[in-house]
């Protein structure tokens, strides 16, 4: 065999290699990030069935007394929320001075803790 084809097949194989590679990668990081999205649309559902607050301002003042961890176990959530409110404008409505809204103080609205 000449030298040239030998240098030739190395290049290709390692081309076969590379690209396997690059597709082995992207299908471990697209499943990883499809699967958060989707327990994230899990998450948001759960709050959104066991909580209807239009206009029952009595029911936000409940959520407000309960601790996180309780209203995290309650809600039956396994990642960090956060409920908050806008009015029609799109403007957040603070829950208080100092609270954004109800749920994780790690989550921050307009540089105001959540929780």
């Amino acid at each position: 065999m000449k030298k040239s084809q030998v240098w030739s097949m190395d290049i290709m194989i390692a081309i076969v290699i590379f690209i396997g590679a690059i597709f082995v990668f992207y299908s471990i990081l697209s499943n990883k990030y499809s699967s958060k999205t989707e327990e994230l649309q899990d998450d948001a559902s759960k709050v959104l069935e066991n909580l209807n607050m239009t206009g029952n301002i009595s029911q936000v003042e409940e959520l407000l007394k309960e601790s996180y961890p309780d209203l995290k176990r309650k809600l039956r959530i396994k990642n960090e929320f956060c409920i908050f409110f806008e009015d029609e404008d799109g403007n957040i409505v603070y829950v208080s001075q100092d609270q954004a809204g109800i749920g994780s103080e790690k989550i921050k609205i307009s540089n105001v803790p959540c929780g």
